[in-house]
């Protein structure tokens, strides 16, 4: 369980919680978008005009894979309700600080969206 805490990001949602960004949601986002490297076209707002319900998806999968074992599931609609305008930046900020720390190994990238928008 250590490795799996080590891969983790902490965000401070309706309490703490953890993203991990590891080969379950690879394998979730090369299924839904046709690849993880896509994960920056898809959550930005000019070029994706549902980015909103892209974001609620990958947030509840991250979520969901760095919850606690003993931890009940989140549904995307309970997400959405932990996500508003005043946190939506963080909560958008932690997906790509999770990408980061997901494909470094443990390190968050000095500027993770740009890290995000240039993964090949």
């Amino acid at each position: 369980m250590s490795a799996l805490k080590d891969g983790r990001y902490e965000i401070e949602l309706d309490k703490k919680r953890y993203l991990l960004f590891d080969l379950n949601v690879i394998d979730e986002l090369n299924e839904k978008y046709g690849g993880y490297d896509k994960l920056g076209e898809v959550l930005d707002a000019v070029k994706n005009p549902h980015y909103i319900k892209d974001l609620k998806w990958i947030l509840t999968l991250l979520i969901n894979e760095g919850a606690e074992e003993n931890d009940p599931e989140l549904t995307e609609r309970q997400v959405g309700k932990l996500i508003n305008t005043g946190n939506m930046d963080t909560a958008l900020t932690s997906v790509f600080a999770a990408f980061s720390i997901g494909i470094t190994g443990g390190q968050v990238d000095e500027n993770p969206k740009i890290a995000a928008m240039s993964a090949t």
